[in-house]
């Protein structure tokens, strides 16, 4: 990695997504792709004073401006348009005059807008430590980089930021260990002397392993109404490749500056929160079989003002049916007993709300959209990847009718993932099996292929599935043929995929996929952009937060509502002891 390229991770994760972006001293771009392909519907504006990097950054960005940002004329960063969001990783301890910069960001971003920054942290105790020997030393890159002009603690980069205009909204220490052996010889010794001067040894601790601060900040005039904190707990009960509705909403809700997000599995821990904080609980999947089960998970966050929220993106009678879950279990407590629900489909959300009205569709979506990568012509084998869980005696039939194409591409090599049954029902040696993968292996699986097959017998609970094998499918560039059930809405038949309505028109629809670089090449870029200006979370993550929002506002009435529908709760949130 050159000087110039790398993408802070810290950051990235803390980046709020905007309409437009800034990058002061966007180098060779490398952040602005990690950035976009999270939010690729974004108009990204870099400026960069080192020409060879700018034109690096060149096919990366929108636009990239050569210059030194200090002396650059305000419009003709902006075009007439302030930004939305204003990113400087790592380069404000480089510019002559930290006042007169800081001030003229606040003029480049629009009222509402956010400042992201990094800045290295002068109190890291390798500081002192060479201090305390009576030097300073000067290197190519890092804290001690000779091109350094201004040094910061978290105190005085706070300061800064509020005398250029900012109020300062989230801060994240970064503590990258760079040399272990040394940090754990020397800290505890620096820790002793901290607290013979008087110093809180565990404060004085943590900001000595801070190698630098990730800074959210927003223009102190800001007419925008006041926000209030949100922390959001999302408990993962069944986190098991269910990472679309857990582990990355969670982690991408993060980039909003007044929200805080922590994330837990198999546990409902309740985190302290300052007063005037709206708190958000979401339980993913709670196995409750009767009432008592749901006093144990839920209760004491009820008790504690909470307001929950349950994700769920199955039916719950198919799930009692694949679980085997015993008739008289309550299989609609856990949507019945909530304050609000979330689920992935229309059918699933008109099925919760017989049993709570106060439900919201957010759409299974892709969280990262790698560059559409080209694919090799023929004759190189082609690569079909199948993977899914529960498709019962459907999936073996397909993998026997796909006979003709096999016999007529014997070279074709078949990834399967999780169904056993489909792959020892696969009518040819060339073919692999993978029990299970992490979601980001999954991805890569998919990546690897060129066709994906997405199959879904026709019964009345498959209908209540998502489309996600779709989005995965088109955000990694590999071509699906679709049953009708379900995708049938969302592929678009020979524009963004195939459609194979009988079971027998599965093996020529791969025939054609496989003998046609042509049509296939072009169905994957369809569908690819079909992804990219739809189907982002990025574009549904500003509605999550706000109906998280109205929620909390009507707290007061769903609580009553919960309540009303659950009188046995009301019993127990009063009763001591339980």
């Amino acid at each position: 990695m050159s000087y110039y390229g790398n993408a802070n991770p810290d950051l990235l994760e803390l980046a709020p997504f905007a309409r437009r972006v800034l990058e002061v001293g966007c180098g060779e771009g490398d952040f602005a792709a990690a950035y976009r392909s999270r939010n690729p519907q974004c108009h990204y504006v870099g400026v960069e004073i080192h020409a060879p990097a700018a034109a690096m950054a060149a096919g990366r960005l929108d636009q990239v401006l050569v210059g030194d940002v200090e002396t650059m004329d305000d419009e003709a960063i902006t075009g007439g348009e302030p930004f939305d969001l204003i990113l400087m990783g790592d380069v404000l301890e480089h510019l002559r005059d930290t006042d007169a910069a800081l001030a003229k960001m606040a003029r480049l971003l629009a009222p509402d807008g956010c400042f992201a920054l990094c800045i290295p942290n002068i109190a890291h105790w390798s500081s002192l430590f060479h201090l305390m020997h009576g030097r300073w030393p000067t290197e190519d890159a890092g804290l001690f980089d000779r091109t350094h002009l201004r040094f910061f603690t978290l105190e005085s980069i706070g300061a800064a930021l509020k005398k250029g205009g900012f109020n300062l909204i989230k801060q994240r220490p970064r503590k990258v260990l760079l040399d272990k052996q040394k940090a754990e010889a020397w800290l505890p010794r620096l820790g002793d002397l901290a607290e013979q001067m008087g110093i809180d040894r565990r404060s004085f601790l943590d900001r000595s392993a801070t190698l630098q601060h990730v800074l959210i900040a927003r223009p102190a005039a800001n007419p925008a109404p006041e926000r209030t904190p949100m922390q959001i707990v999302t408990a993962a009960m069944a986190p098991r490749v269910m990472d679309v509705r857990t582990r990355l909403p969670a982690q991408q809700l993060r980039t909003f500056p007044e929200v805080n997000v922590r994330y837990q599995e198999k546990s409902v821990e309740i985190v302290p929160v300052p007063d005037g904080t709206a708190m958000i609980m979401v339980l993913q999947r709670p196995a409750v079989p009767d009432q008592d089960a749901w006093k144990r998970i839920a209760l004491q966050a009820l008790r504690a003002g909470w307001l929950i929220v349950t994700e769920y993106d199955d039916h719950p009678e198919l799930v009692g049916r694949v679980l085997d879950w015993a008739p008289e279990r309550n299989r609609w407590l856990q949507i019945a007993a909530a304050h609000a629900v979330q689920t992935t489909t229309e059918p699933l959300a008109a099925a919760f709300r017989e049993h709570n009205p106060e439900v919201m569709v957010f759409p299974n979506s892709a969280f990262v959209l790698p560059p559409l990568r080209a694919r090799p012509a023929a004759p190189e084998p082609k690569r079909v990847f199948y993977g899914a869980l529960n498709r019962g005696t459907f999936s073996v039939a397909l993998a026997r009718a796909l006979e003709p194409a096999i016999a007529a591409h014997p070279a074709t090599i078949f990834e399967v993932v999780h169904d056993r049954a489909f792959f020892d029902a696969l009518p040819t040696n060339r073919k692999n099996f993978r029990p299970t993968l992490d979601y980001d292996a999954y991805l890569e699986a998919i990546g690897a292929c060129d066709i994906a097959l997405l199959p879904l017998a026709d019964d009345e609970f498959n209908l209540f599935k998502s489309d996600l094998k779709y989005v995965e499918s088109a955000a990694r560039g590999a071509v699906v043929i679709a049953s009708p059930a379900v995708y049938r809405d969302s592929v678009r038949d020979e524009r963004t995929g195939l459609i194979a309505e009988r079971l027998e028109d599965w093996a020529p629809a791969l025939v054609r996929l496989l003998e046609d670089d042509a049509l296939r090449g072009r169905l994957s870029r369809a569908a690819w952009e079909d992804v990219r200006d739809n189907r982002m979370f990025a574009a549904q993550a500003g509605a999550r937060i706000a109906w998280y929002r109205r929620l909390w506002e009507d707290r007061v009435q769903l609580h009553a509502r919960l309540l009303a529908r659950c009188p046995w709760l009301a019993e127990a949130i009063a009763a001591p002891g339980t």
